[in-house]
């Protein structure tokens, strides 16, 4: 499946309420530059259309728009994927780069047309969150799972079974591929949505979408949740965690913690015992 990559050159400030905007059209990969931002979208679902009308809303009349096929994806991160370093706590690298002393954990990430790499504030905010409980044989579903990223640092922090999901069949496979490169090749991937799911509840649920998905699915999130356990949420902006809590608080979800980079926000949240 090809991507759609659109280049639009706008401020820091308009780039944030693009990001907010392209997210509601299904684009769903950002990468910041220095002239504004870079946007992803599966093809399948672009609409010239929609983009159209936001470029037009706000003025912005000279974008940038181009079809990336799958095959050329390498190609493309391997020329501008960094290794990214969590504190001390964790090394995301590609197997093209050489490993590092001095932290708790190494995950080996080949991204292809996935997301979460750990490059984006809320794939980094996350993996920082599951540094902060025991996951000691716990039960651990990472839903829209990317590249399997969250579902790897949960497997090597302790935890007992773990699976993950994703609509995107390429990330599925994307997933599995880096399952191997991080003794995780035991860690079920699927292809769906949290709808399709069982009715299995786990320990720790994981979700790192957006803001409109994760507010259509609270409640598919916490039937999948154990008494007591725990729903780490990322994904959306600072200013709409009071709506996230409020969806989360109607499905007996209550807060914990938060935290956030670059206006970017990551809620921790508990379902009553």
């Amino acid at each position: 499946m090809s991507t759609i990559q659109v280049k639009i050159t706008a401020s820091p400030e308009l780039s944030e309420i693009l990001v907010a905007e392209l997210g509601e059209i299904q684009f769903d990969i950002f990468e910041d530059s220095e002239t504004g931002v870079v946007a992803y979208c599966p093809e399948i679902d672009f609409s010239e259309e929609a983009l159209t009308e936001i470029m037009s809303r706000y003025g912005l009349e000279t974008y940038e728009t181009n079809r990336i096929e799958k095959q050329n994806w390498n190609e493309v991160w391997e020329s501008n994927y960094d290794p990214i370093r969590i504190e001390d706590l964790v090394l995301i690298r590609a197997s093209f780069h050489p490993s590092e002393p001095g932290f708790q954990l190494e995950v080996v990430i080949n991204p292809k047309m996935s997301f979460g790499t750990g490059h984006h504030e809320t794939t980094s905010l996350m993996t920082k969150a599951l540094f902060d409980v025991d996951l000691t044989g716990k039960s651990v579903l990472d839903a829209g799972t990317g590249t399997g990223l969250l579902a790897f640092v949960a497997k090597k922090r302790g935890a007992g079974f773990v699976r993950g999901f994703d609509i995107d069949e390429w990330s599925v496979e994307n997933s599995v591929e880096n399952a191997g490169l991080n003794d995780c090749a035991e860690i079920p991937f699927g292809l769906g949505t949290i709808a399709d799911e069982d009715e299995t509840e786990y320990d720790v649920l994981l979700a790192n979408i957006n803001r409109n998905i994760l507010l259509a699915e609270m409640a598919d999130y916490s039937a999948r949740i154990k008494p007591g356990g725990l729903l780490f949420l990322s994904g959306f902006y600072t200013e709409d965690i009071p709506l996230l809590l409020e969806s989360a608080e109607k499905q007996q979800l209550n807060f914990v913690a938060q935290a956030s980079k670059n206006n970017w926000a990551c809620l921790q949240l508990r379902k009553k015992p």
